[in-house]
């Protein structure tokens, strides 16, 4: 049986919340087969979660020199191109899977989006582009979903 995980990465500052937010909706539309997680800047101890995924979805804050609420998908060969990573928090997101490719611990599929931040600020509540872009994203993924899970 194939196994999805979503994992959103953040925190709970501002627009770092854009993982959460998007798997706070996903979560919202139901969907079934799925373990869907929040992280709050897991690092290395991400590597451990992979295991026994046949498909993964993560979701992080980025800053990429884009606009706010941009949504960036990331395929594997773009990982060690893109110098910003997708994190600010220590081991970055691209860091650890990076270095679960060395230890041969990457599931076989595995779709990483950015939503791209305005500042870093410390408020609890993220920006209007950051929250629709969180909202946006979670609907093309629950719809991605809808079209390879087994219905029940």
């Amino acid at each position: 049986m194939s196994r999805v995980r979503i994992l959103g990465i953040g925190s709970p500052a501002g627009d770092d919340q854009a993982g959460w937010l998007t798997v706070d909706a996903l979560h919202a539309a139901g969907l079934e087969a799925v373990e869907i997680d929040k992280l709050d800047r897991p690092g290395a101890s991400l590597i451990p979660l992979l295991a026994g995924v046949s498909r993964l979805i993560l979701i992080d804050a980025m800053r990429g020199g884009g606009q706010a609420g941009d949504i960036r998908r990331f395929d594997q060969q773009d990982w060690p191109a893109y110098d910003q990573g997708l994190s600010s928090h220590g081991i970055g997101v691209l860091d650890a899977l990076l270095l679960a490719r060395e230890l041969d611990a990457l599931p076989p599929r595995i779709d990483l989006y950015g939503i791209e931040i305005g500042t870093a600020c410390l408020s609890e509540t993220a920006t209007a582009p950051v929250r629709q872009a969180a909202g946006q994203l979670a609907g093309e993924i629950a719809a991605s979903l809808a079209l390879t899970l087994p219905s029940h």
